[in-house]
């Protein structure tokens, strides 16, 4: 979305041009970031299998210039929708919002990033797989870790670059499946939305197996891995496996939801008691990166990303909504930032909630309501804590498929989920009204047959390999 790196790597050359940098091994740990890639017999105690998996994470947020979660991930599912939009002609996400991203322009930060994430996750299993590592605790626990992150990244790739899977049941391609060690001579095709699905799903099952439940911020845990099977499942349309899954984390998990008098503060947070999962942006690596979410939002830096009249007048449907009050004065003096990243010390730190407890609140109530039996009380309950939440005393309601997705509008916004929410379910919206600039050739209404909504696989990586096939419209 911002900048672009000046070379390329396809798929294998991700991993290759890594393993390249280093002519020793042991001056991994000691002269390389924890976001670098590591080369053959690097990883060969526990303490280096914490330091892999450390650049593992670092790569969700960014990988040299491509910002993922930091920036991009959450910015084309926010300004996609119809609550959040770029503020105005120029400013940055606009490519987003108004859909322009076509195979010659497409931005490399949600493709080149994820697999740059999964090749890191590759070696660090493939050390631990061939035993290269003695086997204890600890490595355990990163054996999980790296399955769950690689899930993850996968996951997102194929929402980004394949057909929403109720579309077809995910008989689409969606993209490159990739569970070894690539080299720059690998030329992988893509896999089906479904089979991808299945890898997704296989991997995250098999990290239970590993997988610690104890809390390490800015790490997955079991209570995680649940989480995102809950999130995986409710996409899939396996609705008794999301009711199942979310209800185990609410229910059992260590997490409760925020307190309404501590609601407005916790974002300018590390960590709060919803933290289910976040990325941890250290002070130190990230403060003077002004192309993070946060900058691009805060109205001191850019300013790009404000609310849309349509998103406050839905606030405003209940005025003693303490929602109301991340509504702060835009660089005009509207009421319409959206001050979920106020910063900790400077403005573009902080922490990426990737998976908080009212997400997942939400999809037990709407996996509840879709699932073959429906749990109406669980619905009413799980809906009513996010409402009561924000309106302490509110009357409990009596839960629909409708009433769930507008909380989720209401609670989750700005948090990276709003278009993938309209394109899993089949949903159609419409952006206009009031502050939007889009023209006849942008795209409006927003549904799953527009092929706009699938992103467009890079120029580069299907120049570099010729089993990469296109998404059709493009």
């Amino acid at each position: 979305m911002m900048k672009t790196i000046n070379r390329y790597k396809n798929i294998g050359g991700v991993l290759f041009a890594g393993l390249m940098m280093l002519s020793s091994c042991s001056d991994y740990l000691t002269t390389l970031p924890t976001d670098s890639l590591v080369s053959d017999g690097a990883i060969s105690t526990p303490e280096d299998t914490k330091t892999a998996l450390n650049g593992a994470y670092a790569g969700l947020i960014a990988v040299e210039s491509n910002y993922y979660y930091g920036t991009d991930f959450l910015a084309r599912a926010e300004v996609g929708g119809e609550d959040a939009q770029t503020n105005k002609v120029g400013d940055r996400t606009e490519n987003y919002y108004r859909f322009t991203d076509r195979q010659n322009n497409a931005p490399e930060d949600l493709w080149y990033p994820p697999y740059t994430v999964i090749n890191r996750v590759n070696v660090l299993l493939e050390a631990i797989d061939k035993g290269e590592v003695q086997m204890n605790d600890v490595v355990k626990n990163s054996k999980g870790e790296a399955l769950a992150i690689r899930a993850l990244a996968h996951f997102n790739l194929i929402i980004t670059y394949g057909t929403p899977y109720l579309k077809d049941n995910g008989a689409s391609l969606g993209v490159p499946v990739v569970k070894e060690v690539l080299n720059a001579v690998d030329l992988p095709s893509r896999s089906t939305v479904a089979e991808g699905y299945k890898t997704v799903l296989d991997d995250l099952t098999e990290a239970l197996n590993w997988i610690s439940e104890e809390k390490n911020y800015g790490h997955l845990n079991k209570w995680g891995v649940k989480a995102l099977l809950a999130r995986v499942n409710l996409y899939k349309g396996d609705y008794e496996a999301a009711y199942s899954y979310a209800k185990d984390v609410v229910e059992n998990g260590p997490y409760k939801l925020i307190d309404h008098d501590k609601y407005l503060e916790v974002w300018g947070q590390e960590e709060n008691d919803e933290s289910i999962f976040d990325l941890a942006l250290s002070s130190t690596m990230y403060s003077g990166s002004r192309e993070l979410w946060g900058a691009v939002v805060s109205p001191s830096e850019y300013g790009a990303v404000v609310a849309t009249q349509t998103f406050i007048d839905l606030l405003n449907e209940d005025p003693d909504d303490v929602r109301l009050g991340l509504l702060i004065e835009d660089k005009n003096g509207t009421k319409r930032t959206i001050n979920k990243y106020p910063g900790r010390g400077a403005v573009t730190i902080n922490n990426v909630r990737v998976i908080r407890l009212s997400d997942i609140y939400l999809i037990g109530a709407e996996a509840a309501l879709k699932k073959t039996s429906p749990d109406q009380t669980l619905a009413n309950n799980y809906l009513h804590a996010i409402k009561d939440r924000a309106h302490p005393g509110v009357e409990k309601p009596a839960a629909t498929l409708d009433l769930v997705a507008k909380e989720r509008r209401k609670e989750l916004v700005l948090e990276g989920h709003r278009l993938y929410d309209i394109l899993r379910q089949g949903s159609e919206i419409k952006r206009q009204g009031t502050g939007h600039f889009l023209n006849g050739n942008d795209l409006i209404t927003v549904n799953w047959n527009d092929y706009r909504t699938i992103m467009p696989i890079p120029q580069a990586e299907i120049d570099a390999n010729p089993n990469i096939k296109q998404n059709p419209g493009y």
